[in-house]
């Protein structure tokens, strides 16, 4: 989730502070961790940079907003061993946007933000079962019943559901609109952090895009459980899940995970060459509702699999007992299901989010310059 040469666009002091007092207080990571929103704009960019249907005027901005980007192979070097943490430092411009929406959120003094009239980390997720009419229905059942129909995800601001239940669509169609017309009116990038947020510039929207683009398929990004702790007895004392999806495995303090690892990688070139994106709409807003509701269907996989991982007997509706002991990270990603239609570890799902993760990027990113230049 969050982050220097002469003039490039770093971390300003101020802001680098705020996030070194929070280290030892901040909560779990938001969404994906940093090290992950890292690496899918990267990626993202990359694949933009070097498809031949790319417009040469937007790779020459996008060039600007990222300079001089690691390759593949480095950024795979980058996944299997860097550790970034709580405190991403030495990231610039687009990537370093990229990961301030995590740095704003985790700031509970600062002011809500227009026209959303919330605090920033409100603009992460949507929990979909918020939005039931119906308030006994507002909450996680493992069969999924408690999903709403995509007509029940309210697109008025001023519904008073979306104060609770977040605003992420909301938020990816502003940053989009945001984009398209700093492209138009040709405000494409600016030398330093302060100047690209003071002129609103291409790249600083970009990079909020390319953020809340991949936290939508993150599961536990559409949903009130969102550390999975329904499938758990005692919830108070439950395994965070959340955390387990995101940066356990890939930024681990205290562990590397080399082989899952390098399973992850290669599932996900694999999933990167070969995954297409179901998401029929070009609307911002409704493309991304979309994702949310598809990405909702990866949550029994997720839920099962960290039971198994925990020891944790019972039924997904009715766990008994308590965990048998140390969550196994190992047998959670290994753990297999029923996701999309097909049986697929919990590895595989995350390689395909992220995928898409890196997908939704790059296509959105293109839509809003090409409607720019319309």
């Amino acid at each position: 989730m969050v982050p220097p040469k002469p003039r490039r666009a770093t971390i300003p002091g101020a802001v680098l502070a705020f996030v070194l007092a929070l280290f030892c207080a901040a909560g779990n990571l938001l969404a994906w961790s940093y090290k992950e929103h890292i690496l899918f704009t990267r990626l993202a960019v990359l694949r933009l940079l070097e498809d031949p249907a790319t417009p040469a005027d937007m790779k020459a901005w996008l060039g600007q907003a990222t300079g001089e980007l690691p390759s593949l192979e480095q950024n795979e070097q980058f996944f299997m061993t860097r550790r970034v943490g709580r405190i991403p430092v030495g990231y610039t411009d687009l990537i370093y946007r990229a990961c301030v929406p995590d740095i704003e959120a985790e700031n509970r003094s600062a002011p809500e933000v227009e026209p959303f009239k919330v605090k920033e980390r409100m603009l992460h997720f949507i929990d979909l079962e918020l939005l039931w009419p119906d308030q006994s229905r507002r909450c996680y059942r493992h069969d999924l019943s408690n999903k709403p129909r995509p007509q029940d995800i309210p697109r008025n601001l001023d519904d008073p559901r979306l104060v609770q239940a977040g605003m992420l669509p909301h938020r990816v169609e502003q940053c989009y609109r945001e984009l398209v017309a700093a492209i138009r009116a040709g405000r494409l990038h600016a030398p330093a952090a302060d100047l690209q947020q003071k002129y609103q510039t291409a790249t600083y929207w970009a990079g909020y895009l390319s953020h809340y683009l991949a936290d939508n398929t993150q599961p536990h990004h559409a949903t009130v459980d969102y550390k999975s702790q329904s499938y758990f007895a005692n919830r108070a004392n439950a395994p965070n899940i959340h955390a387990e999806m995101e940066y356990r495995m890939c930024d681990d303090e205290h562990e590397q995970f080399p082989d899952l690892r390098q399973e992850y990688w290669q599932m996900l070139l694999k999933q990167l060459q070969e995954f297409e994106d179901p998401i029929q709409s070009e609307d911002p807003w409704q493309a991304t509702a979309d994702v949310s509701l598809r990405s909702y269907d990866a949550l029994p996989l997720i839920g099962l699999a960290a039971m198994h991982a925990a020891g944790q007997a019972g039924t997904p509706d009715h766990p008994t007992g308590q965990i048998s002991g140390a969550f196994d990270t190992r047998a959670f990603f290994r753990f297999t299901g029923q996701y999309m239609g097909r049986e697929m570890s919990v590895l595989e799902m995350k390689a395909i989010q992220s995928a898409w993760a890196i997908r939704r990027i790059e296509r959105v990113l293109r839509q809003a310059w090409l409607e720019a230049h319309k």
